[in-house]
C-alpha cells in the first residue's frame, strides 16, 4: 500500500496550480490528520508559492488562543462540529490573511472521544474563502490510518471544487 506522501500528488498538483493561477495562498488547520493535508500539498514543488503555511492544533486549547476564537462555540458545539470547524477556517484565514483556509476536526480512533458521542470516524471539514465558509460532515469508515488519509483526500477535494467552481480572483 502506497503511503503518503506520494512522489507525484496528482490532486495536490492540480489544487496548487489553481491556487497559483489565480495568485492566491491556503493555510490549513489539522486536528485529525495530523499534518497530513499539508504533507500532500508540500510535496508538489513549487509548493510555497501558494501554500502559506498551518498549524496542528491537536490539544484544543491551541486553537483558541493561536486564532483568537470564541471557546463557547466549542463548548456549545463541540471540537466536532460545523460552527467550531467554520470558525477555525476562519479564523485561520484571517490570522495568516491569505485567500482560502482548509480545517478539519474528527475522531479517527480507534476509541470514540471521551467528550463527544459522536462515533469514530466523525469528521467534519470547513473550507473558508472569498465567499465565506462552507462545511461537511463525514462519517469515515476504517483503521485511524484510514480515516486521516480520507480526511486529507476530501479536503483537498473540497478546496479543488471551490476553486474551480470560483470565478477570477476578486470577483
Amino acid at each position: 500500500m502506497a503511503g503518503f506522501p506520494l512522489e507525484h500528488d496528482a490532486l495536490a498538483a492540480q489544487v496548487g496550480e489553481l491556487l497559483a493561477a489565480r495568485g492566491e495562498k491556503v493555510a490549513v488547520s489539522e486536528t485529525t490528520a495530523g499534518g497530513l493535508i499539508s504533507a500532500r500539498m508540500l510535496s508538489v514543488p513549487g509548493a510555497s508559492r501558494w501554500y502559506d503555511g498551518g498549524i496542528i492544533p491537536y490539544a484544543g486549547a491551541h486553537r483558541w488562543t493561536q486564532l483568537e476564537l470564541d471557546v463557547e462555540i466549542a463548548r456549545q458545539h463541540g471540537a466536532v462540529s460545523a460552527p467550531w470547524v467554520a470558525a477555525t477556517a476562519e479564523g485561520l484565514r484571517k490570522a495568516l490573511g491569505c485567500a482560502w483556509a482548509l480545517a478539519e476536526s474528527g475522531i479517527a480512533g480507534p476509541q470514540g472521544s471521551r467528550r463527544s458521542p459522536k462515533p469514530v470516524g466523525s469528521v467534519v471539514i470547513a473550507l473558508a474563502g472569498p465567499a465565506g465558509a462552507v462545511t461537511e460532515e463525514h462519517l469515515f469508515p476504517g483503521s485511524r490510518v484510514e480515516v486521516m488519509a480520507q480526511i486529507a483526500e476530501r479536503a483537498l477535494r473540497l478546496l479543488r471544487e471551490a476553486l474551480e467552481a470560483a470565478g477570477p480572483p476578486g470577483g
